[in-house]
């Protein structure tokens, strides 16, 4: 009996061993300047391409104030409250519960100690880098959702205007990570 587990198990082992997974394809994005992604939007100008994977386009999804960007096929059947998480999305908007105090530089809503602990009590392995050197201030979020198990990707940024924020949203394709990483290490390169 020993034999045969022993004999199963050295096989799982060299079936796993041997099959190792092929590496994921580069992610495609095109740059999509960030006052065409929020169709106008914000109130200037903002110099800041966001790389939108090459399948997506500008949605007609209605939610006021929302600008969203998914595959066209998606585009058809989604809502605002139904948005196609197999085949992933982007979206953004003017941010209603984040300001952004260019004397502290801080963001409030964010940098805050309570607001930090409400992330993580929603989310496992939340990373949160600032930009907060350049003209118009940012912060990335990334983190794992506690409810989904998906990962989480947002970018709150400065608008130059009083202490207007706006924010974009990803949700990568059947939640992969290594897609959803790739495309948010981009927009990071992005922010001057």
């Amino acid at each position: 009996m020993k034999t045969i587990c022993f004999a199963a198990t050295m096989v799982f082992a060299t079936v796993t061993w041997a099959a190792p997974a092929a590496p994921a394809a580069p992610v495609q994005t095109r740059d999509v300047p960030v006052n065409v992604f929020m169709q106008g939007r914000l109130p200037q100008p903002i110099a800041l391409n966001v790389p939108v994977p090459v399948q997506y386009a500008q949605s007609k999804v209605k939610r006021i104030g929302y600008s969203y960007w998914m595959r066209p096929e998606d585009a058809a059947t989604a809502t605002a409250d139904k948005l196609p998480a197999a085949h992933g999305y982007m979206y953004g908007s003017m941010a209603t519960s984040v300001t952004y105090d260019a004397r502290y530089k801080v963001f409030y809503g964010i940098d805050d100690p309570g607001s930090l602990n409400k992330l993580k009590e929603s989310a496992t392995n939340v990373q949160v880098r600032q930009f907060k050197d350049g003209k118009h201030p940012a912060v990335m979020i990334s983190m794992i959702s506690r409810s989904t198990g998906q990962p989480a990707y947002f970018m709150y940024m400065s608008t130059g205007v009083n202490k207007d924020v706006f924010f974009l949203v990803l949700r990568a394709p059947d939640g992969r990570p290594d897609i959803g990483a790739a495309v948010w290490e981009k927009l990071a390169q992005n922010i001057k």
